[in-house]
């Protein structure tokens, strides 16, 4: 052994366990928080830079950070090894610390805070929200170290002072009335911190000396729980106490059956207190007797010789309990459980009660038969009644949205028809440009209600059943050219690319509503490009199916949404975050309705999507609506209905 490992071998013996511990559980608390201490101050000095890189000499601010950074990462990676000698040699976590070592964790401490502190130079180049930045900052971080260092309080102390105290002196250098104000309002908040640092290093010291003393005093139970003696394992409770009434011996089945706490069996303890511990009587959980008074005949069963006594446990179980007195004055008690005798007597019992109790729930059932009849018959009557009521309430609702709808349109077309004209300047040049640009933001918010209460009304007249196709023969190629040069304005100002991909010139004509179709391509486009951010793409793409029928895809690179939330998407009204930001305008029609124009042309709805990635939305028509070359088809209107669920 080399005689640097002997001086440190006895320098360990010299030291007693419970300082050496302290002083391990200490070093072990302070260096828990090494990595969120360096975490918070390599952010605190980036945004520190970041805001007064044009005002601080740039040379002597990236000199500053630099040290900051080169401490703080030199820190993780000696606590990094550190944690990695740890894991090689486990028996060192058990080894006692060295008062050397605290203190050289207080002088990383203290170089750390005289970095922050020397932040004071900057303070002749600083304007007024520079320096409560930085003094919100200092501050902070001191605060911080009264907690997260508190486990070392000579650490905490010096990082408070050394970061402070240079503001406070440069403060009083300085030495008008408002700086030296400052000077002692640093100091005091020094003082504050410094206390706060005291009860948080006594706290941590109490826990841990209370930790200490417990795993002692565990120690020592398992220690002596090995010399005492156990009976062998009967089918009885038994249990043994001296002259005192104090346990000497008992079995496992004296503390399953009482239900005793484990803590509470142990060499010495008292009858009385065992007694008061176990599953209580029901005799006493039903108040026919009190606790005090069921131990004391408890305790006499041993002197007077008594028959045994049964009684049933609030446990469940049912004991029947004898004690004698042994020729030493020592008292044996022993308890059966009876518990299965008493279930077979219970049930023998409720045989018999059974038995009668079915002659008379024949009678009950043919009594509830006809009550059951009636109460049918007025079931069906309210049920009836409810019908009623919900359609008359359906009908007066979309009478009402209609009515609205009208009322609501005639000012909002002359509010969106008056905007035009003043946009185009029939009439002469505005004046200014700002009010070019009000009227534009008139023009567009008529549009936008004017279109939130068109789909309002169609999902109510959707919902009512009274939506009527008008069927013709149209052409989703033209369609589709027509979408994509309506939505291509609103895709350049998103900043995202619209492409349209699919062999739509071998589409046959279909036999359906062409308007509906529009509204259909138009929502699912406009919808994908809101919700895809600057730089991201949409594509439109068409094809017919395997079987026959036609697809109509829409694929975006936006935010997406989670697979559980898909449903919801497609209730009206319901938004999901973060679509109900200021970003996203809309009202949460769009899918809802579009999905109901769908299925009202027999076709289905599907969306995938995957947060962060993007979102698929696929619109599979039947085959049925395909027009063959020879066929023929009057326009017309058609009647539909669709569930809205």
């Amino acid at each position: 052994m080399s005689s640097h490992a002997a001086q440190e071998k006895a320098l360990f013996s010299r030291l007693t366990a419970e300082d050496g511990d302290l002083r391990r559980q200490q070093l072990e608390g302070f260096a828990r928080h090494t990595p969120i201490n360096s975490a918070v101050s390599l952010a605190n000095s980036l945004i520190t830079v970041f805001m007064l890189w044009d005002t601080v000499p740039q040379l002597g601010l990236s000199a500053w950070i630099g040290l900051i950074w080169f401490f703080a990462l030199l820190r993780l990676y000696r606590w990094r090894l550190w944690r990695l000698r740890i894991a090689r040699e486990p028996e060192r976590q058990g080894r006692p610390v060295r008062s050397a070592t605290l203190h050289k964790a207080a002088a990383w401490a203290a170089l750390a805070g005289l970095l922050w502190g020397a932040s004071a130079t900057f303070h002749p180049y600083l304007d007024a929200d520079q320096r409560l930045l930085v003094m919100i900052v200092i501050a902070a971080m001191a605060a911080g170290a009264a907690t997260t260092l508190g486990a070392i309080p000579l650490a905490a102390a010096s990082f408070i002072i050394c970061a402070i105290a240079p503001w406070a002196v440069y403060f009083a250098w300085i030495g008008d009335h408002i700086h030296i104000g400052l000077a002692c309002f640093a100091l005091i908040m020094t003082l504050a911190m410094l206390i706060s640092t005291s009860i948080v290093h006594r706290s941590f010291m109490e826990a841990v000396r209370a930790r200490l003393k417990n795993s002692a005093l565990v120690n020592q139970i398992r220690a002596e729980r090995g010399e005492w003696l156990e009976i062998s394992d009967t089918s009885e409770a038994f249990a043994l106490f001296d002259a005192e009434q104090r346990l000497l011996l008992w079995n496992e089945n004296y503390r399953r059956i009482l239900s005793l706490p484990k803590e509470r069996l142990f060499r010495g303890a008292a009858r009385q207190d065992l007694l008061r511990h176990c599953a209580t009587p029901v005799s006493v959980t039903r108040g026919e007797e009190s606790l005090d008074h069921w131990i004391t005949r408890q305790l006499a069963l041993g002197k007077d010789r008594g028959p045994p006594q049964v009684e049933e446990l609030s446990n469940g179980r049912w004991l029947k309990s004898i004690a004698r007195e042994t020729a030493v004055g020592h008292t044996a008690s022993v308890h059966v459980d009876i518990t299965e005798l008493k279930q077979r007597e219970a049930e023998l019992l409720a045989a018999q009660d059974e038995l009668q109790e079915q002659s008379r729930e024949v009678q009950r059932a043919y009594d509830q038969l006809g009550q059951q009849h009636r109460r049918i018959e007025e079931t069906t009557e309210e049920l009836r009644r409810a019908r009623d009521s919900a359609m008359a309430a359906s009908r007066a609702k979309t009478e009402f949205l209609a009515n609205m709808s009208h009322e609501l349109r005639t000012p909002l077309n002359a509010v969106i028809g008056f905007s035009e004209l003043l946009g185009s300047e029939a009439f002469g040049p505005l004046g200014s440009d700002r009010y070019e640009e009000y009227v534009k933001h008139i023009h567009d918010s008529g549009e936008h209600l004017l279109n939130l209460i068109n789909d309002l009304l169609d999902l109510s007249i959707i919902e009512a059943g009274e939506l009527q196709l008008f069927e013709e023969a149209v052409d989703m190629a033209g369609v589709v050219r027509l979408c994509s040069q309506l939505v291509h304005s609103q895709a350049a100002r998103a900043g995202v690319t619209l492409a349209v991909t699919g062999n739509l010139e071998d589409w046959p004509k279909l036999r359906a509503d062409a308007t509906k179709l529009r509204q259909i391509v138009l929502n699912l486009v406009s919808n994908a490009i809101k919700f895809t951010p600057d730089g991201g793409s949409v594509t439109l793409d068409l094809r017919a199916t395997p079987r026959g029928g036609f697809t109509i895809e829409v694929t975006d690179t936006g935010i997406g949404m989670r697979p559980e939330d898909i449903p919801a998407v497609l209730e009206p009204f319901r938004r999901l975050s973060p679509a109900h930001s200021a970003e996203y305008q809309g009202a949460g029609l769009g899918l809802p309705l579009t999905k109901a124009l769908v299925e009202l042309h027999g076709g289905d709805v599907e969306i995938v999507s995957t947060p962060g990635t993007g979102t698929r939305v696929t619109v599979t028509l039947p085959p049925h609506l395909a027009i063959r070359e020879d066929s023929d088809i009057p326009e017309g209107a058609r009647g539909a209905k669709s569930g809205m669920g």
